[in-house]
């Protein structure tokens, strides 16, 4: 879960509110979503503690309102406590619905990136032996045939943004294999993905 943070003149007294996309407000206090109530505005602020005096103020998510399409917004305390007359604090903010705000604000394409990311491998070329330009070798830990029908999308190196079908997937030497090959053999910690 990402934190609640900001940046902002040093010395400030900074706090959250989060919003649900359906109106509701997060009470940071009874641990809950609730409809707006001016009264319990000070229950709302999640205070945001600054890192030493660099700017840079955070604050751990809540995990109860985690996994809902919510934004926030920071807000320079004036008094002892916070309060609606409290003006918004103008820096580099970072919501938690910025980033899915682009799946047109919904649950359910969220969630299904989230699960086909989860389901991406992240791997590195090794010196286990050599790599040709139709077969590399990894540092996966499966021992299995895994990724045969899977994609392999380069990251780094001299094959950057090309992609290849993964053929066989070597559990023993760890190595992929890969229908067409590719312009060159990739390089030792040259980085892919699985797809």
């Amino acid at each position: 879960m990402n934190p609640l943070e900001t940046t902002f003149t040093t010395g400030g007294t900074l706090y959250a509110v989060i919003h649900h996309p359906d109106g509701r407000v997060w009470n940071n206090v009874m641990e809950a979503w609730e409809a707006f109530n001016n009264a319990n505005w000070a229950e709302y602020a999640v205070p945001l503690t600054e890192q030493g005096a660099s700017g840079y103020y955070r604050a751990d998510f809540p995990a109860g309102a985690a996994d809902i399409l919510s934004s926030d917004v920071v807000y320079q305390q004036a008094g002892v406590a916070p309060d609606t007359v409290d003006a918004p604090a103008t820096g580099i903010g970072q919501s938690q619905g910025v980033d899915i705000a682009a799946i047109k604000s919904s649950v359910i394409a969220a969630s299904n990136l989230n699960k086909s990311l989860l389901s991406m491998i992240q791997g590195a070329v090794t010196s286990a032996g050599v790599a040709t330009a139709s077969k590399f070798f990894t540092d996966l830990s499966d021992t299995v045939s895994v990724y045969p029908g899977r994609i392999v999308v380069w990251s780094s190196g001299p094959l950057i943004r090309q992609v290849g079908n993964i053929t066989a997937y070597n559990g023993l030497e760890k190595s992929i294999t890969v229908g067409g090959p590719f312009t060159q053999a990739p390089g030792v910690a040259d980085t892919f993905i699985i797809v």
